[in-house]
């Protein structure tokens, strides 16, 4: 859904970059700041004061409502921007959540970075959300690092994600994206990082084709949680052992018994369904059971035939 830009930002075009931006946070009922509206909207010929200008001098669109600092579509009760508030502060107790799962997981073999993603990288959780964590690993070591990551959750938390989702590994040689699209692209700009800053920066600039639907995005003009970079000692004997194993061929073993267990889960899928659902390879897994984005993209387009501005 990548689209070319307007080099001339008449008022009729903003108006519906503006309702564009505005419809894809509808589908969370989430309100945006003048701040965060101009970073996910689609002009990039005027800068952020021009912006407010012409907000105030043009206003924003009849289909778009402004109240107590936030902007969202037109139709939606007031009591969006005070329910923003309350996940605010509930995410405000689930990063302290997050900072003690980190301190774990850093301390598995062959955990490179950390990253939160979700709705606490949005600071918009609620009672049903987890604590969705982004996983960078040392290549050819993704599914030993995934797989005892697993089976501690199972053994010690008895299976329960609520702090300790695991939702997403690559591996630091694989770190651009394959797939590119407005949902991953929304993702991305709102990861934070938990360990590892460094690489957390040389993640954001191997996916800088994010501003091909952001280009007004800049990590700087997001709080960001303060990372822990101190790498473990136990991390480094933990992976001592794996030094005199045949770690290569283990790690491919455990690649080809997950991909058997999803297709013996999923057999209603077809292989190409079910590759691209599940993605399983040396330096990517991830899962989006029951084509989670598949459904938002499909849910954000008929937003944009309903409002009248799809492409």
């Amino acid at each position: 859904m990548s689209r070319i830009l307007s080099k001339l930002p008449e008022m009729k075009h903003l108006h519906s970059e503006i309702l564009r931006a505005l419809l894809y946070y509808d589908i969370w009922h989430y309100p945006l700041t003048a701040r965060e509206l101009f970073a996910f909207v689609h002009v990039n010929s005027i800068s952020f004061d021009q912006f407010l200008q012409n907000i105030e001098r043009n206003g924003t669109g009849k289909n778009v409502h402004f109240e107590k600092g936030f902007f969202y579509v037109r139709g939606k009760s007031p009591a969006i921007v005070v329910q923003r508030a309350e996940k605010e502060r509930h995410a405000r107790r689930m990063w302290n959540w997050a900072r003690i799962s980190m301190h774990i997981i850093k301390r598995f073999p062959f955990v490179r970075g950390i990253f939160v993603s979700g709705d606490l990288s949005k600071n918009a959780t609620s009672r049903n959300s987890d604590v969705d964590f982004f996983i960078v690993t040392e290549p050819n070591r993704l599914w030993i690092a995934r797989t005892l990551l697993i089976l501690f959750k199972k053994t010690f938390l008895l299976n329960k994600k609520k702090f300790f989702c695991l939702n997403y590994f690559a591996t630091t040689d694989h770190l651009t994206l394959d797939e590119q699209n407005i949902f991953l692209a929304t993702e991305i700009a709102h990861l934070k990082p938990l360990f590892n800053s460094d690489l957390f920066y040389k993640y954001l600039q191997a996916n800088n084709w994010i501003t091909e639907y952001f280009p007004n995005f800049k990590i700087e003009d997001f709080p960001l949680p303060k990372p822990s970079n101190r790498h473990s000692i136990l991390q480094r004997l933990l992976e001592l052992p794996f030094a005199l194993l045949p770690s290569d061929a283990i790690d491919t073993y455990l690649l080809n018994t997950m991909k058997s267990v999803w297709a013996k889960r999923y057999p209603e899928f077809d292989e190409e369904t079910r590759n691209r659902i599940f993605r399983c390879t040396k330096f990517e897994s991830r899962a989006y059971i029951g084509n989670f984005d598949e459904k938002i993209l499909a849910l954000y387009e008929q937003k944009l035939r309903q409002f009248g501005v799809a492409d």
